[in-house]
């Protein structure tokens, strides 16, 4: 019978809470290489240098990927009473079988973000560049059928629909990387549902994110609720800098809790094993 679900969090809780210090330590390495990866951003702010940020994804295809194979690694090795921060974290043993299974979920991953890719090219053609915001209000309200209110819902919806099947395709695939830590990928297979399950229960560990993201959108639901007012400027829309020390705030209460979220992801294909 597979793990009970108050087991599944039982265990994971104790994997992240036995010691705090190697806790610490996962969240600094993992931070470490996603910040190395993310360095040729930094490039975007030089205007010749700046096609150089496009070494981002070559860094992260060979660096992170492997990556959180190994983080896997660890969190199977502290489920079993083991430490958290080990040596895995950084382990280049098997590297090209850890990129190849990193590959394969980052081109599933491809296919379920096929949609929100898609709506981004549309948005950039349409609605970006030497296009003027009257031009840009005329062809929303095109889609609402004369209606501007309408036309947002429906911009809204179809975002929202994109957003949904990525994060349907996140949880789906969620448990191969653990079921690769436990030496088969297809221990997950006939368990997506438990899997998906599983992935939803953790979400309530970013659940300070989740409460600053709804407090910002929040805040700019009145203006976009009056676009009139805001195209002639009798509405305002909020401070910038408030919006984003709420965000900051859910990204620094969050931080922490991340070992979590994937531990219980961990646990539950831990499960499967018996």
């Amino acid at each position: 019978m597979p793990m009970k679900v108050s087991d599944m969090i039982r265990n994971a809780w104790k994997a992240y809470t036995r010691a705090a210090g190697e806790t610490v330590r996962f969240l600094l390495v993992e931070g470490c290489l996603t910040l190395i990866c993310l360095a040729p951003l930094l490039f975007l702010n030089s205007g010749e240098l700046a096609p150089c940020a496009w070494a981002v994804i070559p860094l992260w295809i060979l660096i992170m990927l492997p990556a959180r194979m190994n983080a896997a690694l660890a969190m199977r090795n502290a489920l079993a009473g083991g430490k958290l921060g080990n040596r895995q974290l950084v382990e280049t043993e098997g590297y090209a079988r850890k990129l190849s299974c990193g590959l394969k979920r980052a081109a599933f991953l491809l296919l379920w973000g096929a949609p929100l890719i898609f709506m981004a090219i549309v948005f950039r053609i349409h609605f970006s560049g030497d296009v003027d915001s009257f031009t840009v209000l005329k062809q929303i309200m095109q889609l609402g059928g004369g209606d501007l209110m309408t036309g947002i819902l429906y911009l809204l919806l179809m975002l929202a629909g994109a957003v949904i099947v990525f994060l349907i395709g996140l949880a789906f695939h969620s448990g191969a990387r653990h079921g690769f830590a436990q030496g088969d990928v297809s221990l997950v297979r006939g368990h997506h549902g438990r899997i998906m399950g599983a992935w939803l229960i953790a979400l309530l560990s970013i659940l300070p994110m989740l409460i600053a993201v709804a407090a910002v959108i929040l805040r700019y639901l009145p203006a976009i609720q009056d676009l009139n007012g805001l195209m002639r400027k009798t509405v305002q829309l909020p401070d910038t800098k408030g919006t984003l020390l709420i965000l900051g705030a859910g990204a620094l209460l969050t931080l922490p809790l991340l070992p979590l979220r994937s531990l219980i992801s961990a646990a539950c294909v831990e499960g499967l094993k018996d």
